[in-house]
């Protein structure tokens, strides 16, 4: 086949593959392409190059060679070869944007960039026979285009820093030896790992598979697959499962071609995530032996940013109804809370235009504003995300938001609105998402405006809190749950002036009757401690409960007659006797767990033992089918070979409205009871309940800690 008729051919095509990526672009919101679709997506980064080149080639040969051409058809060939493959790259660079992974403004900016090159690279099929002098201007014009759409294609894939110098982009990094132990274990030990593997991918600029790790809240908030932190029975938590996939698997993170996490790394975060991956834990928490503390004190890496090692103390911006912190340690990035709206005061707000600059996060949810106050608000230059449901503004104050030109999140439920009044604040606004709802609110009116606004994400819907705002919890500061003799328990409550009252029968506190803290409560026995905040003007606390138990006696040797199941093995039968409780968390590795075998050990001692009673702390979660143990019986023995019947004790079975958490299941002796050997049996349900969604199937049961007195 001739030159010519391949070029024809190719001219053909682009008449056909230009006008639809047009198409495709303009309804690129509508179209959810299938599997297929989202998987050619993927070959944008790999063909890119070569338009890019082939385009640089091109500019090169109409600026400098005109006067020694090759033969016509060649270049027409040439050229239209290079139009075919732009166009075919920005098809497969809309296909990959409808992955959700990047920031909405660059990929704007590098879409319509990318279109962009594709038409030049057209439309140069039809300026072979213009003169030089404009074959030149049109080539400079192309690569003006070029290079803008490229760098927005650079900024999506490396931060929008990507040509700053190295100085600046990144902080340097150092090995801090030891560690501040007052520090949490995430700020010393997980954050730097995250910064340098992962922000790249998952950061404020990037967020691939709609998964930020730059920040506590992010992180917590999970991705489009879910939490990343919380595993459950047949899965490991997200984040530890690909952080252990071979190199070669495509789920593996960091991805081939990422700078990879070390092994010292690996087990940090691993260690962490199997510990319930808790943000606020202190590493002086932490126990010297512990092997995380001796890993965070090893590897701990802190940036060394001069101007934010010493950042100035927002306690005079604080107050019981202004919340004014830095958003992480390091950041000198504020976020702002205000609540209680009874008690709002404007000195408070006007306050912080000392530190306006500094201010990325503002909450003023229920508070009674007027226009005095967004006056104030709309000098926060540096504002990101502000959130003013229910604040009896109205739609024209609005407008002055639109000023901020970094503020991107902005939430006003609760403020009334028509068509006309919200097309006016949307328009030119420069918001990826408003959060907007109201009574007056007309379906067809918001989904004309949000077919006219696909650049911003219109989220219909009431997020409105209690007027009431619900103080915080107490907590319970004490870090064993077991006591020889006794224990000494301190209650704590971070704002002035809560009262805190507790129980330790069972029952809940309330306002009245239960007694105040004062003094550190000293327990004797098995107890379930159960403490609650109380404060005028505020809803009282959800309640905090423990339970702490009594362990006069250690075994001397523990060995297992049937093994756990492979996946909750703990380390080994002495997991029931390390007094370390699994909590909450059942993929801590401090759990064992049975369902195809009963569980079934022995305990031994050096010399006949007389015990009183047994106490195993359990776990329960029926949705995970973690139900109660059915039996738990005892044995004993002297010789370990012939045991003798001691006492069985027939545990309720569950009702479908228990709640998931720790359950205490016990068995008290006969008088006169003294062996060498005990032999525990617990058995599972065989059966879950018609009830159960997963009904026929057997439960399985939890167990971490056994007590003996």
């Amino acid at each position: 086949m001739s030159e010519k008729k391949i070029y024809q051919l190719l001219e053909l095509c682009l008449w056909f593959l230009n006008p639809f990526l047009i198409i495709l672009a303009i309804y690129n919101q509508e179209i959810q392409p299938g599997l297929f679709l989202q998987w050619m997506g993927k070959f944008h980064p790999l063909v890119l190059h070569f338009p890019i080149v082939f385009g640089i080639l091109i500019i090169v040969y109409f600026i400098f060679f005109q006067n020694k051409r090759i033969p016509f058809d060649t270049e027409k060939l040439l050229l239209a070869a290079n139009a075919i493959l732009s166009g075919l790259v920005a098809i497969c660079g809309l296909l990959l944007a409808k992955q959700n992974a990047y920031d909405n403004e660059l990929i704007n900016w590098h879409k319509w960039g990318g279109i962009a090159i594709a038409f030049f690279s057209w439309s140069l099929l039809y300026v072979l026979n213009f003169k030089i002098r404009h074959k030149k201007y049109i080539s400079l014009l192309f690569l003006l285009v070029l290079i803008t759409a490229t760098h927005k294609g650079a900024q999506l894939t490396h931060g929008v820093n990507v040509l700053e110098f190295p100085e600046s982009a990144a902080p340097i990094l150092q090995k801090n030896s030891p560690a501040d132990d007052s520090e949490t274990v995430f700020n010393l030990g997980i954050s730097p790992i995250l910064a340098q593997k992962c922000i790249s991918c998952h950061g404020s600029q990037k967020i691939k598979g709609k998964l930020q790790l730059d920040t506590p809240e992010h992180i917590s908030a999970g991705g489009e697959d879910g939490n990343i932190l919380i595993g459950n029975l047949k899965e490991e938590p997200m984040l530890f499962e690909r952080i252990h996939l071979p190199l070669s698997h495509e789920k593996h993170m960091p991805p081939d071609g990422k700078m990879q996490l070390t092994p010292d790394e690996i087990t940090i975060l691993s260690k962490w995530i199997k510990s319930g991956s808790n943000f606020k834990n202190k590493l002086s928490e932490l126990a010297k032996e512990d092997s995380l503390f001796v890993l965070v004190n090893k590897n701990s890496v802190l940036p060394i940013v001069t101007p934010k090692t010493n950042l100035p103390d927002l306690k005079e911006f604080n107050s019981d109804y202004c919340a004014v912190n830095y958003l992480f340690s390091g950041s000198d990035e504020i976020a702002v809370n205000f609540f209680q709206g009874t008690f709002y005061n404007r000195e408070y707000l006007q306050k912080l235009t000392k530190i306006k600059s500094k201010i990325v996060r503002l909450n003023m949810q229920g508070m009674p504003l007027t226009k005095e106050d967004l006056n104030i608000i709309v000098q926060f230059n540096n504002l990101e995300k502000i959130n003013l449901n229910y604040t009896r503004l109205d739609m024209a104050s609005l407008g002055g938001l639109k000023s901020i030109t970094k503020l991107k999140s902005v939430s006003i439920c609760g403020i009334e609105f028509d068509e006309t009044r919200l097309n006016t604040f949307l328009d030119q606004a420069k918001f990826s998402s408003v959060n907007i709802w109201s009574k007056t609110g007309n379906k067809k009116q918001l989904e004309k405006l949000i077919v006219k606004y696909p650049a911003i994400s219109i989220i219909v819907g009431d997020n409105l809190e209690d007027e009431l705002m619900k103080i915080s919890n107490p907590t319970i500061e004490q870090d064993s749950s077991v006591l020889l003799n006794h224990i000494d328990i301190k209650l704590k409550h971070l704002l002035k002036g809560t009262v805190i009252r507790y129980t330790s029968d069972g029952t809940d506190p309330d306002s009245v009757n239960s007694p105040v803290y004062s003094n550190p409560i000293r327990l004797t026995n098995n107890t379930l401690l159960k403490v609650k905040a109380y404060r005028p003007g505020w809803k009282s606390s959800d309640i905090v409960q423990r339970t702490f138990y009594k362990s006069e006696i250690h075994p001397d040797t523990i060995y297992f007659v049937k093994n756990p199941d492979p996946k909750y093995k703990g380390h080994g039968a002495k997991t029931l006797i390390d007094y370390e409780l699994g909590e909450n968390n059942t993929s801590n590795g401090r759990w064992l767990a049975f369902r195809d075998n009963d569980m079934e050990f022995v305990i031994g001692f050096k010399q006949s033992r007389h015990l009183n009673s047994a106490y195993f702390n359990s776990f329960l979660d029926l949705g995970a089918q973690i139900f109660p143990m059915t039996t738990l019986s005892v044995q004993g023995s002297n010789d370990s070979k012939i045991f003798k019947n001691i006492v069985a004790v027939k545990i309720p079975s569950a009702n479908k409205t228990d709640q998931r958490g720790l359950r205490t299941f016990s068995c008290n002796f006969p008088n006169g009871t003294s062996y060498k050997y005990y032999k525990f049996t617990a058995t599972n349900l065989k059966k879950l309940p018609v009830w159960h969604s997963a009904k026929g199937k057997p439960a399985w049961i939890f167990v971490d800690e056994l007590f003996l007195n």
